[in-house]
């Protein structure tokens, strides 16, 4: 019977220059205070490979997924909707994306803001819970967290060695951001949130069980924001696998029929897989729109729902209305800076049909998929 081989132990040879000898120094001595023992040199490097095992085989980890974006985000949610619950690496990631879906690209207008401040407000509470729950009580990211909620805008400032009165600022900086956030009659500027959010995810030491617990009333909008943060850093491609989903529910939803009031048509025709687009017809002017990407569709809608007699400007579209009374609009269509004019009765027509195509429930259920591939994009005011 052969023994069995005990499995050898490789040898590493560094090369290391003088900053590095009196790093590994410094702790050779911490290393050998904490045992009460001499430690060599070599021990010391061992020991402190060890220390910080774990959070390299995190960012070992983070790094693979980032390779593939797409279906690591798309695994994301999977997994969540299946378990509610995601290991420490996918809420890194998650985290990410979260942070360029809210802090990069935001749309402000006279009457859209995107994300929106429900998002923000949700947000600003996931990444209080978070922080709240960090491993040490002297968190080392207080100053990131006061800038990047603009606390530097105010007369608070950090102490340098009181972590009490840092925290307290930090919190204050939060109960600051919410109260701004409130009022629906103006706009301030939230700051970058969604970095906030970020770092502490990953930096705070939180274990992903109880990130698990803590974000799950947030997760809604929290994928949300990561899914446009993969819009906006991929090439406004969604989260979608390129392989077609058995359990996609839009394999066994037939769009709505075509339906007509007033001379306009609005129709779905189906693009193959997972898209559709959207014709509008005006059968007695010869004129029609042709709308074939999600962002494209929701923000056409939202302009269609705007209120009051306020222009709409947007990535797509801009609409003015007619200074003379009538209610009549000009809507421009910015693929191809083409225009079109409509009286007050045709926008309320268009409007009311587009209603009753938006409402039915064949594609309501397409829209809640594509939402979720898309992430946040424009919506109507109170959406």
């Amino acid at each position: 019977m052969m023994s069995k081989k005990t499995p050898r132990s490789e040898v590493v040879s560094l090369r290391l220059n003088e900053a590095r000898l009196e790093l590994l120094e410094r702790y050779r001595r911490a290393f050998a205070d904490e045992l009460g023992r001499e430690v060599s040199l070599s021990e010391a490097a061992f020991l402190a490979l060890e220390d910080r095992a774990a959070g390299m085989d995190r960012s070992a980890a983070r790094v693979e997924l980032l390779k593939t974006p797409t279906d690591a985000l798309a695994e994301i949610r999977k997994r969540w909707e299946a378990q509610h619950a995601l290991s420490a690496v996918q809420w890194d990631v998650l985290a990410q994306y979260v942070r360029i879906g809210a802090d990069e690209e935001r749309v402000r207008s006279p009457i859209v803001v995107v994300p929106s401040r429900e998002s923000y407000l949700a947000l600003l509470d996931a990444f209080e819970a978070v922080y709240t729950h960090r491993l040490e009580p002297a968190s080392g990211h207080t100053w990131a967290y006061f800038g990047n909620l603009d606390g530097f805008l105010t007369t608070d400032t950090l102490s340098a060695t009181d972590a009490e009165q840092r925290d307290h600022i930090v919190l204050t900086q939060i109960a600051r951001r919410r109260a701004l956030l409130q009022p629906t009659d103006r706009w301030e500027r939230p700051g970058n949130i969604g970095h906030c959010f970020s770092v502490a995810v990953l930096q705070e030491g939180v274990d992903s069980a109880t990130l698990d617990r803590l974000l799950a009333p947030y997760w809604p909008v929290l994928w949300r924001l990561a899914a446009r943060g993969h819009w906006i850093r991929h090439d406004r491609r969604p989260v979608r696998r390129p392989e077609p989903s058995d359990d996609d529910v839009r394999q066994a939803v037939s769009l709505p029929p075509a339906m007509t009031a007033d001379e306009v048509t609005v129709s779905f025709l189906s693009a193959g897989g997972a898209e559709f687009h959207t014709s509008i017809e005006w059968g007695s002017r010869g004129f029609g729109l042709y709308i074939t990407q999600y962002p494209e569709l929701v923000e056409f809608r939202a302009m269609l729902e705007a209120a009051g007699d306020r222009p709409w400007i947007g990535r797509h579209y801009t609409m003015a209305v007619a200074d003379d009374g009538s209610g009549a609009r000009r809507v421009t269509w910015t693929r191809g800076q083409m225009y079109f004019d409509l009286s007050a009765t045709e926008w309320a027509a268009l409007r009311d049909l587009f209603r009753r195509a938006w409402d039915s429930p064949e594609l309501q259920q397409w829209l809640a998929e594509l939402q979720l591939e898309y992430g946040e994009q424009v919506e109507p005011a109170g959406q």
